[in-house]
């Protein structure tokens, strides 16, 4: 039977908005009474806008959630949206065009262009960890056009050394070094500086449009720089990069609204909340498979990737823009991959979802090696890999971050993802220079073998460790499924 009406409450919240329960309001007019305290559905948070009632048989019925409306943001974060995704095509086209230039330029040998890949991914491990305590106290936008504009002076250096032919693989991995360090900066600087700029309500709205950036480039923009090599040439590629830099201060130079002061520094302080957040991360039977599978991903997929550009060039004799062509559409993988993964959700569940998704992306690399025929048909066959790969991925991605927001804490949650950040990016460098070095030692294609026979290891792992995880940690996709 319905609760006595004295204890209703005067006001029942409902999809955000305060609603009388008086008489004559909405709930007697339809002949209903709110469950007393009952403002959001069974097992969500009360945030979630759903809503159960009480029907004058006295059961519950939930009413669902109404579509939360997108707050406005405002054109300071269009600039700052403006000039990551700026910096951001720069940046991830680097990655590939300094390698590709080591081997076209100055044609270097496996182990010189891990050096050189290498020496873009070490700062990530290395940096990232120390900017964060740097930047603590500090003020972030000014550290963001210093790295901005520091990335553009060293890559218009590196432009002039190509164009006077005084250009050395040390010398190149030096400036790759430098240019990673300053990334490493402005990556954790962007992060820190977005909630000082954005109101809290905004934040969603505002984090959902820069990781869509953030993918698409990542996946596209290292094809696209290979193109360009082969369009424009080294050097004014290296120009182009370093006036994108520059437009990329440009923007951020033009954000009006002033930057609160920063908090006072806590130096022992922060020790022990990067180590709470380590220690939960490690305690979390999701968290932790999904950290050691992505750290082990990443290993040896930049091992393929790194030994990849060397055997398409050389053995399989693609030009610089086959080349990128072939990496490029992996972006319209992750694209079907972003779009299709809820659906995969419902019907396999978030455990089967990520499973399924690291087999794609795991099994596509075995097709490289097979690729020993005529220039044609081997693109084809390297662009279906790289289309497979990025839907595999990417539909991995979409609930391994989801379970993450769901089972960090807020008050952790920052540290959470800082912890997988420094874990599964500091493999990057080792897979680089572990891949020239395997590359210069058994030759291109065994490497590429042992490699992806490595990736299907770690999946079968990854895949036998989650099943013993209990199965109602994996809820994510009953909270996603609310709020939709």
């Amino acid at each position: 039977m319905s609760p006595p009406t004295a204890r209703w409450p005067a006001a029942t919240r409902r999809s955000g908005r305060t609603t009388p329960a008086g008489p004559g309001s909405w709930w007697s007019r339809r002949g209903r009474s709110p469950s007393p305290g009952a403002a959001a559905c069974p097992g969500y948070p009360r945030s979630s806008g759903c809503t159960t009632v009480w029907t004058p048989g006295g059961r519950t019925r939930n009413l669902g959630r109404r579509r939360p409306v997108t707050p406005v943001l405002s054109a300071d974060f269009g600039r700052l949206w403006a000039a990551q995704a700026v910096s951001q095509v720069a940046a991830k086209s680097g990655l590939l065009v300094l390698p590709l230039l080591a081997v076209l330029l100055l044609d270097a040998s496996p182990g010189e262009v891990g050096l050189v890949n290498a020496a873009q991914y070490a700062p990530v491990f290395v940096v990232t960890l120390l900017a964060g305590a740097w930047l603590d106290g500090r003020a972030r936008r000014p550290a963001m056009l210093a790295a901005h504009l520091g990335r553009a002076l060293l890559l218009g250096l590196a432009a002039v050394m190509v164009l006077a032919d005084a250009v050395h693989v040390w010398l190149l991995a030096a400036i790759a070094l430098q240019v990673g360090c300053l990334t490493a900066l402005a990556d954790v600087a962007a992060h820190t500086y977005l909630p000082t700029l954005v109101p809290a309500a905004a934040l969603p709205a505002a984090n959902s449009r820069l990781e869509a950036t953030y993918s698409v480039t990542q996946i596209a923009a290292p094809g696209l720089g290979g193109i360009a090599v082969g369009a424009v040439g080294g050097s004014t590629l290296l120009a182009s990069l370093g006036a994108t830099y520059a437009v990329a201060a440009a923007c951020l130079y033009r954000i009006r609204q002033p930057e609160p002061p920063a908090g006072p520094t806590r130096g022992a302080g922060a020790l022990r909340r990067i180590h709470e957040g380590a220690r939960f991360t490690a305690g979390s039977p999701p968290l932790r498979s999904l950290m050691v599978q992505a750290a082990w991903f990443n290993l040896f997929e930049q091992v393929i990737l790194t030994v990849y550009l060397v055997h398409a060039v050389r053995f399989l004799h693609f030009s610089p823009g086959l080349l990128g062509v072939t990496v490029a559409l992996g972006a319209v993988g992750a694209v079907c991959g972003s779009a299709l993964a809820r659906r995969i959700e419902r019907r396999v569940g978030i455990r089967g979802t990520l499973v399924r998704g690291m087999a794609v992306a795991s099994a596509a690399p075995l097709a490289i090696p097979l690729t020993a025929m005529p220039t044609p048909v081997a693109a084809a066959l390297c662009t279906v890999t790289f289309l497979a790969f990025g839907f595999g991925l990417t539909v991995f991605n979409v609930y391994s971050v989801s379970l993450r927001q769901r089972l960090a804490p807020d008050h952790l949650l920052g540290r959470v993802t800082a912890t997988f950040r420094f874990v599964t990016f500091g493999t990057i460098w080792i897979g680089a220079l572990v891949g020239g070095v395997a590359a210069e030692l058994l030759g291109t294609r065994p490497t590429i073998v042992l490699a992806a026979a490595a990736l299907l290891l770690g999946w079968v792992h990854f895949a036998i460790v989650t099943r013993r995880v209990e199965p109602t940690l994996w809820t994510v996709g009953e909270r996603l499924e609310c709020a939709s």
